[in-house]
This record gives C-alpha cells, structure tokens and sequence, in this order.
C-alpha cells in the first residue's frame, strides 16, 4: 500500500474534525465549504435552467445565514480557566532547557501544554512527537489532527504497541522565495528489528531523507542507542492510547451548524415578509411596465389589475423557536457560560460550570501525563533516568479564597518560626494548606531560617522561640500584653 493509506478510524473521524477546523475558523470558513447549507431544491432547478443568471439565488441565501461563534468562544473560554494553571516540573540538570525552549518552533514546556490543552479540547486527540536535533537537544513537535493520517498496533516484546506512524507535513517551496505555496511530504516513524526508524516520502513514494535508526546524533550519524519504541504519544481527551478519543465540543459545533442552517431559512423568510411581490394582469399589449417602487405610478388602463403576493410567514416562529432549541442544546454540551436572558438558574448554572470543570479536568490530567510521557522518552533518549523527570498539573479551577483570620494567624506563626515561609505563600496563593507530614514541616523551618542566617545551634534566648510558640523577651523590649494567649 502507498504511504498516503489512512488509519480505518482516520477515515472514520475526518468529516468530524474538518467540522471543528471551520467550527473554529468562523462564519467565512462555514460558509465556504457548500456541504454546510445545502442548496433548496428550488434553487436547485432554477440553476439548471441559467446556472449563471440564477447564481445569486443561492448566494443572497448564504449571505443571509448566521453562524455563532459559539464553539469559538467556548474554547476561549476554557483556555483562560487552564490559563490559571501553573505546571509542576522537575528535570534532569543537563534537560532543565527544555523548560524554555521544549517546542520545534521554541517555546516552552507550559506552552506546549497550552497548545496541547486547547486541541485536546478542540479536536480531541493531539499526536505528540518527540525527537533530537542535530545539536543533540531533544524537542516535541505536535501535528494538527487530520495531519497524523495513519498507525498501527502490534505486538512488541509480548506487549502491544505502536509499530507505525505516519504525518503529513508541508515544507516550503524554495524555488520563490515569495510565494507561499508548499509541497506535501509524509514522516513514517516504523519499527525494523525492534529499533524505531524514521524517514520522509515524498507524495510520489520517493525518499527525500533517508530510512534511519533514531537514537543517532551528529553528522556521521553514530547509533548512540536505537530506541526500542516509537517516541509517539496520541494524547486523547480521555486518555493517551492510539485510538481516536471523543471531542469534547462536538455537540456544540452540531448544535451551531444546525442553528447556521436554520438561520439561512429564518432570515430569508424575514426578507420576504418585508419585501412583497408586487403582480399585474389583464394590460393592454400597449401597456409597458418598466419602474416599480414607491415613486411610479401605473397606468394599468381599462381592463388592469394588480396587487402583491405577501409572504404570509406561518413558519417563521417555529424555525425561530428550533434556532432557540440549538442553543441551550449547544449550553447543555457543558461547554460555555451563556446569557439565556435570565432563563437558567443561579444553580442550573453553576451546575453547569461544574461539568464544564469536570470535562477540563480530565483533559487537564490526560495532557499533563502525555507531557511526562514524552519528557521520559527525552531522557532515556539523552541517557538520563526517567524517573528524574516530573510534569504535574493540578486542575483546579476555582479562584481561591483565602481567610483573613487563618492567613492572620499563620503570619504569627512565621513570624515565631513554627510555621514555614512556604507554607504561609501556599495558603495565600491557593487558599489550601499544603499537605506535609511534622517533620517535613520542622525541616523546612530548618532550612529558611539557615538561609536567612539565623544560627539555630547558639545557644540564645534571642533566637530560640519562647513558650506557646511566642518569641522570648528582650530586656529592652517593652512586656507582653494579657493578649499573649491568644
């Protein structure tokens, strides 16, 4: 078979993603692609009578149709809840750069979860790929979902994995440099006596870079160590396997279109309530109307009649009324807060939120781990333990809120040194007291104290804490107040 053969669930999935790509893109991109509003039958016929003089039936239906933003909006949305979420990251010292150079086109390890965060949102699967340059740095490069076109499960080791991945990339064409036009080549990652291999075909089959063990670095290509996996993870919105996950906004992109659809019939209708169609019958053959409008007048003659054929618009309040059911199904998707014009609840609402939260929860983790996944791909790559490397989020969601009286409180106990530093910023910063055992505590006073040069072995009244945790007096210092026990 040709390298451009697809996965059965590719095809499967395609017709859904290309709806999110237009679903994100907007109204001009729905609009574009025809199969989105189908053509009324009418118009239909009056094309085959003048496919040109009849052409604008179609395209004044079109230009009348709405479609809202709504999957668009709701992704905003989410991504400035996940944009609250601060990643936890713990790397080798020769890999702490990736923490700000980790992406092919350079950027970050927490702008890779975002971006991985909002496809996963979006579409539902990210393929995620990792690999070394030429310097011997690793680097992730993800791909869009409909350009990871094919891959394969099989046995490995008496475990079953990846044996095959197949993406479409497009390179520039560097003939002008002006032009913006690209060529398609497809990167096949196979296993080959159980070793990963890597090369790159172009459309016709042919090999633009060379079959390769990866594992190899430098220009004589020296096999370092030929990895014994695929370093491909498909990350889900459910979990990180290769098979195709749900989207999570695909109801409400149907919800929209269908809405965009309706709409079309909707505001035609409107038109042509507003525009009634004037008639005239039983004119002389000298008559001869050429000017219509509120400004001429007819002269119909003797035996002239005229008047107007109104659309009545029986059917405009019950397409109206389905454009509304589209809506709160596209809110019930759990997706996006909406004004409904004070029809939905302070707890329908919050309700609501909360399914919104569950959904970004799961896909807040799934990302996180697939990110992990991929980091210990890079350090067994590089030689390093991957037990040494860490990636956790913590999906919460809700801004804290902090007690006045218990951040009081724990201010004295910083103060007296029987609370940590860090653990005063944590309750400050998150509202939650962090969970650490006694001695963990006691050591980290330990620690902060020393770095801030306070000798804990001088044997000094000054410096040890006095009873109930309360510093020791100082002759000069003026007596403790009946306040002290509390």
């Amino acid at each position: 078979m040709p390298v451009q053969s697809t996965n059965p669930d590719y095809d499967a999935h395609i017709a859904e993603w290309k709806m999110m790509d237009d679903a994100l893109e907007g109204e001009c991109a729905v609009k574009r692609n025809q199969s989105n509003l189908p053509k009324p039958s009418g118009m239909t016929e009056a094309e085959k009578l003048d496919g040109v003089g009849n052409k604008y039936l179609y395209e004044n239906y079109t230009a009348r149709a709405q479609y809202e933003h709504w999957v668009r909006d709701a992704l905003r949305s989410m991504m400035g809840l996940v944009s609250r979420l601060i990643p936890e990251i713990k790397l080798p010292s020769g890999m702490r750069g990736l923490e700000e150079n980790a992406t092919s086109d350079g950027f970050g390890l927490k702008q890779l979860f975002f971006r991985m965060v909002r496809q996963a949102i979006s579409h539902g699967r990210v393929p995620l790929v990792v690999n070394i340059d030429e310097g011997g740095e690793p680097y992730f490069s993800t791909y869009a979902t409909r350009n990871a076109i094919n891959w394969k499960v099989g046995s490995q080791g008496g475990r079953q994995d990846l044996i095959l991945s197949v993406f479409l990339e497009f390179r520039d064409n560097k003939e002008d440099e002006y032009d913006h036009d690209s060529k398609m080549v497809y990167r096949v990652f196979k296993m080959i006596d159980n070793v990963c291999h890597s090369e790159v075909l172009g459309e016709d089959g042919a090999t633009i870079e060379d079959l390769r063990p990866l594992g190899t670095t430098g220009a004589d290509a020296r096999l370092i160590k030929g990895l014994y996996y695929l370093p491909v993870i498909y990350c889900g919105s459910t979990d990180n396997s290769p098979e195709v996950d749900e989207v999570p906004l695909l109801t409400m992109a149907r919800a929209a279109l269908k809405s965009y659809q309706l709409s079309a019939d909707y505001f035609t209708a409107l038109h042509q309530t507003s525009h009634p169609q004037p008639w005239v019958s039983g004119l002389d053959d000298s008559v001869e109307l050429s000017v219509t409008g509120p400004s001429a007048a007819w002269d119909l003659g003797p035996n002239g009649k005229c008047g107007y054929l109104e659309f009545q618009g029986a059917g405009i309040e019950a397409v109206r009324t389905a454009m509304d059911d589209q809506k709160n199904a596209a809110l019930e998707a759990g997706a996006k807060v909406m004004d409904v014009g004070g029809t939905e609840s302070g707890e329908a609402r919050k309700t609501r939120q909360n399914d919104q939260h569950a959904t970004l929860h799961s896909i807040v983790i799934t990302v996180a781990e697939a990110v992990e996944q991929a980091l210990r791909y890079a350090a067994e790559w590089k030689g390093y333990d991957p037990e040494q490397v860490a990636f956790k989020v913590t999906p919460e969601f809700v801004m804290p809120e902090v007690d006045a009286q218990v951040l009081a409180e724990l201010h004295k106990g910083v103060m007296a040194g029987t609370i940590s530093a860090d653990t005063y910023w944590q309750y400050l910063t998150t509202g939650k007291l962090p969970e650490r055992p006694y001695n963990e505590e006691a050591d980290l006073i330990s620690e902060e104290r020393e770095s801030a040069g306070i000798n804990l072995d001088k044997d000094d009244a000054d410096d040890k804490p006095g009873a109930g945790g309360q510093p020791a007096n100082r002759a000069d210092d003026p007596p403790l107040g009946d306040d002290r026990a509390a």
